[in-house]
C-alpha cells in the first residue's frame, strides 16, 4: 500500500461517516423550483405594490414571506433526513436544523401575519400540500411523485401569494401565473424520474409523454381563457411544448447510448426554465 493510499483512505471513511449535511439541502433540481416562483412572486408583488401605491408596511412582508418559504423548505429536507435515520445520533443530528429552521420560518409566518393578517387565508391552500407532503415523507415516499407535485404546487402558489402581498388582492394573471408554474414544474418529476428512477420502466415514459401532451393543451386552453397577453402567451406555449419535446427526445437519446447523466439533465433544463419565467414575467406588462 503506498502512503498516498494510506492518505486517502481515512478521508474517505470522514465523508461516509459524515454523511449528508443537514443543514443545507443537496437536492439541486429542486433549488429551480424553490427559487424561481419565489423571485417572480417578489418581482410581481413589487411591481403591483407600486401601481397600487402600496404601504410601505408591504416590504417587511415581502422579506418575511420568503423567510417562512424558504426555511420551512430546509426544515422539511431536515425533517426527510431525520426520518429515514435508524441511527439515534444521526438523527438528533438532523433533527437540529429542523428546530432552527422551523423557529425561523415561523417567525417570519408571525411578522407576515402581524404586518397583513389577511394572509392567513393562504393558510386554506397551503395546509394540504404541506401535510401532504409531510406525510409522504413519514410513510418513506418522500420521493413519491405525490410529494413532488405538491411541493411544486406549493411553491408556485407562493407567485400569487407575493402579488396578493404587493397589490392587496389577486387578478386572473396572477392566477394563470401560478397554474402555468405548477403545471411546467410538475411535468419535470416524471420526466426525472423517467431518466433516473425509472429508466427502465416504458410505462412510466408514456405516462411522462402523456402528461406532457396534455400539459401543452392545458396552457393553451389558459392563454386563450386568462388575460395574460399575447406575448405571455406565446412564451407560455413555447415552453409546453420545449418541455414535451425534451420528454420524448432525451430518454429516446439516452437509450440509443447518449451520456444524459443529472447533471447534463440540469442543464439542458436552464433554457425551458428561462423561457417559463419569461412568459410569468410577460403577464405583468
Amino acid at each position: 500500500m503506498t502512503p498516498i493510499t494510506k492518505q486517502k483512505a481515512p478521508a474517505e471513511k470522514v465523508r461516509r461517516r459524515k454523511g449528508i449535511s443537514p443543514w443545507v439541502p443537496n437536492q439541486h433540481g429542486a433549488w429551480a423550483m424553490l427559487i424561481s416562483p419565489a423571485a417572480l412572486g417578489l418581482i410581481a408583488g413589487l411591481v403591483a405594490w407600486v401601481r397600487a401605491d402600496g404601504s410601505p408596511l408591504a416590504l417587511p412582508v415581502f422579506l418575511a414571506v420568503l423567510v417562512a418559504w424558504f426555511f420551512g423548505y430546509f426544515a422539511f429536507f431536515a425533517f426527510g433526513l431525520a426520518v429515514k435515520a435508524r441511527n439515534p445520533r444521526r438523527r438528533a443530528r438532523y433533527l437540529r436544523p429542523v428546530y432552527v429552521y422551523g423557529a425561523v420560518s415561523l417567525v417570519g409566518i408571525a411578522v407576515a401575519l402581524l404586518l397583513q393578517p389577511q394572509l392567513l387565508w393562504w393558510a386554506l391552500p397551503f395546509a394540504p400540500l404541506v401535510v401532504i407532503a409531510v406525510g409522504e415523507t413519514v410513510a418513506g415516499r418522500s420521493r413519491s411523485t405525490l410529494s413532488g407535485v405538491s411541493t411544486t404546487v406549493a411553491s408556485a402558489l407562493l407567485y400569487p401569494a407575493l402579488v396578493g402581498v404587493g397589490s392587496g388582492s389577486v387578478g386572473a394573471a396572477a392566477w394563470a401565473g401560478m397554474i402555468f408554474l405548477a403545471a411546467y414544474f410538475s411535468g419535470t418529476i416524471p420526466f426525472v424520474k423517467s431518466m433516473i428512477r425509472e429508466r427502465n420502466n416504458p410505462r412510466y415514459l408514456t405516462g411522462s409523454i402523456c402528461y406532457h401532451v396534455l400539459a401543452v393543451f392545458a396552457v393553451l386552453g389558459l392563454v386563450l381563457l386568462a388575460p395574460v397577453g399575447w406575448a405571455a402567451a406565446v412564451l407560455m406555449v413555447t415552453t409546453a411544448l420545449l418541455a414535451l419535446v425534451r420528454a420524448v427526445y432525451v430518454p429516446v437519446a439516452a437509450h440509443e447510448g447518449a451520456d444524459w447523466n443529472a447533471r447534463r439533465l440540469g442543464m439542458a433544463e436552464v433554457p425551458v426554465l428561462l423561457v417559463a419565467c419569461a412568459g410569468v414575467l410577460a403577464t405583468l406588462f
